[in-house]
């Protein structure tokens, strides 16, 4: 059954299986070479379906970059608030006014309501999710658990409830080519980024990333804000992957503080 919380603008879940992708009343017709609609017209493609017969949009860019931007959006802010400058820095190469308009956008689509992911869009999100190419990042877990009050524990009242999601985040995290873990390092708490078959020569499963803390509750604690941003672990990866350890430090440094207020007091 469907959540109460979660808007429906275009009353969606009155004419659609909400548990299917969306787009799963295509028909596919040989003889029409390609997708055929509810109308009779003929898509190349569910993602084309979707961006220009559902959104409008024209054909002049990159279909798929397009769509799998619309995925990473939606992936993050379906599983957590994500705050205008974090936004900024994650998916728009930090250019404000890009952000703000594609934001609006979105909210335009019904596709969010007061920045909350719509019934449709979840449906698009799983439509998105089955149709991604073979050779393109890993994709976490639509759904996954968190330390926040509307997506799993409440912040998790006692060290054992904690412990609970994080322990199901690295056991997702097992199944991507980027995964943080935590695991000691020198006898101390530590955090490690690790990514899987690497190299061309000879794959090998590499450490990117490491940083050490004073004792188990730091770590857990910068652990909880890593994990509570599953869906960017491989955006993550792929960035110290290229850039090296530094340029992660940096940009994590910079989401951390993202929205921060400065005290004047």
């Amino acid at each position: 059954m469907m959540s109460k919380w979660i808007p429906d603008p275009r009353g969606y879940a009155n004419a659609r299986l909400v548990d299917l992708p969306w787009g799963y009343w295509l028909r596919k017709d040989p003889d029409a070479k390609g997708f055929v609609d509810e109308n009779g017209g003929v898509w190349e493609s569910l993602r084309h379906y979707l961006w220009q017969g559902r959104l409008s949009m024209g054909s002049g860019l990159n279909i798929d970059l397009a769509c799998e931007q619309l995925l990473a959006v939606l992936h993050a802010a379906s599983n957590r608030r994500v705050s205008r400058e974090e936004t900024v820095h994650e998916f728009f190469f930090e250019v404000w006014r890009e952000s703000w308009h594609y934001l609006a956008w979105l909210e335009a689509q019904d596709l969010t309501e007061r920045r909350e992911v719509t019934v449709e869009a979840r449906a698009i999100m799983r439509m998105l999710a089955a149709t991604r190419r073979r050779d393109v990042a890993d994709l976490a877990p639509l759904d996954f658990p968190t330390l926040h009050p509307w997506n799993g524990l409440d912040y998790g009242a006692t060290r054992a409830e904690r412990e609970q999601v994080m322990a199901a985040l690295e056991a997702m995290g097992r199944a991507l080519r980027y995964r943080f873990v935590r695991e000691p390092i020198a006898g101390r708490p530590a955090i490690k980024l690790i990514g899987s078959e690497l190299g061309n020569t000879t794959p090998l499963t590499r450490v990117l990333w490491t940083l050490t803390f004073v004792d188990d509750y730091a770590r857990d604690r910068q652990f909880a804000w890593i994990a509570h941003r599953l869906d960017r672990w491989q955006s993550w990866g792929e960035l110290a992957a290229e850039h090296g350890a530094r340029a992660l430090s940096e940009h994590l440094l910079l989401l951390k503080f993202a929205d921060e207020q400065i005290d004047c007091a």
